[in-house]
């Protein structure tokens, strides 16, 4: 960024009309008359040498500005930044089993909802390495944790549902994210957990993958989507093609809580729509603050020689002129 450390000494600069007026009328009024029998080559002479005086009344208006400029201390500013303090490390679990494609989040289906509102939590966090783990059947990372959320971003947009998972492994996408977890050094290192259903398969069960979360002070937020009754869930039929089958909602709030308290965030959310889901990532974006204090340095590259440099050589050009070309009239 250019800047001027001292601009009060521009107020200078009008000095130059001063002299351009000092120049017209005054030393023009002044100059002796001339008697010459050819008053025709006078003529051509006097213009000729009228031309190279405002010639050089102009290098002496630029070498005064180039002064003042060098005087207003011209430069360069090179910001810098030195952040300090430990951000926050987190790993998104998110359910991709078949019922996350039910529509009670209209005019999304719930996996579509989990994703939008994923982004926005993800565009409010800085300096936070986050991550991503799917899990429906079976559990896998998505994304390990990174600070390049343009990357981030694009990974989350391919999640999709897994249509060939029989069931929904809690305990496994916990205890995939607290493996991606569990060596960091942040400060706080927290999962949030977003499912619709119930623990049904898997090699390990919820309560013992949030024990192992809390043996590695990993905090997990538990958040269980879907309206209570029914919903409606797209199926292929052979037949019939497209087709909408209502399925329970059957939400298992008692683990969540369970895994919630735990691990010390003390209950599970409950979200029944995108708003209340929007609303609860709020909620954890407000309790899980990222304490970061950064300093700004700037280095800078002074200007002012080449000004300097620049009215030294319209001197110079001056004296060329007035010395060895002999352009002006006594």
């Amino acid at each position: 960024m250019f800047e001027l450390s001292n601009p009060k000494w521009l107020w200078l600069a009008l000095i130059i009309p001063i002299y351009w007026a000092y120049y017209y009328y005054i030393i023009r009024k002044k100059r002796p008359r001339i008697h010459h029998s050819r008053i025709d080559i006078l003529k051509k002479v006097s213009v000729h040498s009228s031309y190279w005086s405002i010639f050089l009344v102009a290098v002496h208006s630029l070498m005064i500005l180039s002064i003042i400029f060098a005087l207003s201390g011209p430069r360069f500013s090179f910001k810098r930044q030195q952040i300090s303090g430990k951000g926050i490390d987190i790993m998104m679990a998110i359910d991709v089993s078949g019922s996350m494609e039910a529509i009670d989040f209209k005019p999304k289906n719930r996996l579509e909802s989990a994703k939008k509102v994923a982004s926005y939590f993800i565009n409010k966090r800085k300096n936070d390495r986050i991550g991503i783990v799917k899990f429906a059947e079976n559990a896998f990372t998505q994304c390990p944790l990174t600070l390049d959320y343009n990357i981030l971003m694009k990974i989350l947009s391919d999640v999709k549902i897994d249509k060939k998972a029989q069931g929904t492994a809690i305990g496994l996408g916990i205890a995939t994210a607290v493996a991606r977890l569990k060596d960091s050094k942040a400060k706080s290192k927290i999962i949030i957990l977003i499912t619709d259903g119930r623990n049904n398969t898997g090699e390990i069960d919820p309560l013992t993958a949030a024990n192992l979360a809390k043996t590695f002070g990993i905090k997990i937020y538990t958040i269980g989507v879907g309206k209570r009754g029914y919903a409606e869930i797209p199926v292929q039929d052979p037949v019939f093609g497209k087709r909408y089958q209502k399925i329970k909602v059957d939400v298992d709030m008692d683990v969540l809580n369970k895994i919630a308290n735990e691990t010390g965030t003390k209950k599970a959310y409950r979200a029944h729509n995108t708003a209340e889901l929007k609303d609860i990532i709020d909620n954890i974006d407000k309790l899980e603050k990222t304490e970061i204090k950064i300093k700004n340095y700037y280095h800078y590259q002074e200007l002012f020689p080449y000004f300097i440099l620049l009215s030294i050589l319209l001197l110079i050009i001056e004296l060329w002129f007035r010395i060895i070309n002999k352009k002006i009239l006594p």
